[in-house]
């Protein structure tokens, strides 16, 4: 494989490590409760002093942050394409659209680096790995907590009739 071909490939791995750490798709208290609750599990899992954890939780807030306004320009600019679809926009329209939303994989990719190396700074390498698990199960592990709560609802309704 080309250097060229390998860069493509290496930046499109960035690109969807990047977008899959998008902040929870919770909105409103839901979502703070949330927050704070997975805040809470990160420091009982990476067993942080106190110091760490206030630079670990800038650096994670400000991480966050900066990835909640690239997601929410790139919510705004797909809502463009859904508007633009039902405008019969033209493949012009499109590829401007289109080129801006691709516009954003580089922002992401290059925020993503930089906590990355920040993380390195005040982590132990363990710490970091646990960390990285922590984030990609998070969700699907809250998920799975909704779903038996709501299947456990389900059956206490059919216990009351």
């Amino acid at each position: 494989m080309s250097r060229r071909g390998l860069l493509v490939v290496l930046s499109f791995a960035w690109s969807a490590i990047a977008w899959a750490q998008e902040p929870l798709p919770f909105r409103g208290p839901a979502a703070e409760r949330i927050e704070q609750y997975k805040k809470i599990r990160m420091m009982e899992l990476l067993k942080l002093e106190e110091e760490t954890s206030i630079r670990f939780f800038a650096r994670y807030n400000r991480y966050h942050d900066g990835l909640r306004e690239i997601a929410n320009k790139r919510d705004a600019l797909i809502d463009e394409l859904q508007l633009m679809r039902r405008r019969n926009a033209t493949d012009a329209d499109y590829q401007k659209v289109l080129k801006d939303l691709r516009g954003l994989v580089a922002p992401a990719v290059e925020l993503r680096e930089k906590y990355f190396d920040d993380l390195g700074k005040i982590l132990t390498a363990k710490q970091f790995a646990e960390y990285i698990i922590f984030e990609r199960n998070f969700v699907n592990n809250l998920r799975e907590i909704m779903r038996d709560l709501q299947q456990d609802r389900m059956q206490q309704r059919k216990g009351m009739r």
